[in-house]
């Protein structure tokens, strides 16, 4: 029994550890690499973890956003259909993705909420 818990913490360890590098790190946060654009659809990694996969990356139609909104870590991307998608990232890179995110969507309004 105390094998399997020390495996499992072990694994939890190297998750965290994991995730705090993808968070912070400057190549897995640069615009072009979270918002990815490709014609009319743009591709989303929405987490850190997701960042780390292409697998995991949603995508979505740029006329459909109709509105960006920027808290203190997370840029929320809303369509027309009043569905979200959350961006989550550190406060040093919110502000690249958000401006990258306002050149993407041009016709989508633009909400920076406050701290």
């Amino acid at each position: 029994m105390s094998f399997y818990l020390s495996i499992s913490a072990s694994l939890f360890g190297l998750y965290v550890i994991i995730n705090l590098w993808a968070m912070h790190s400057r190549r897995l946060n640069r615009p072009a690499y979270v918002l990815t654009e490709f014609d009319s659809i743009v591709g989303v990694r929405h987490n850190s973890l997701s960042r780390l996969s292409a697998g995991f990356t949603t995508f979505v139609v740029k006329h459909h956003i109709r509105r960006i909104q920027v808290t203190r870590e997370c840029l929320t991307l809303f369509t027309d259909t009043d569905e979200c998608v959350e961006i989550w990232l550190c406060e040093e890179y919110l502000t690249s993705n958000a401006t990258h995110a306002k050149g993407l969507f041009p016709e989508a309004e633009f909400v920076r909420l406050p701290a």
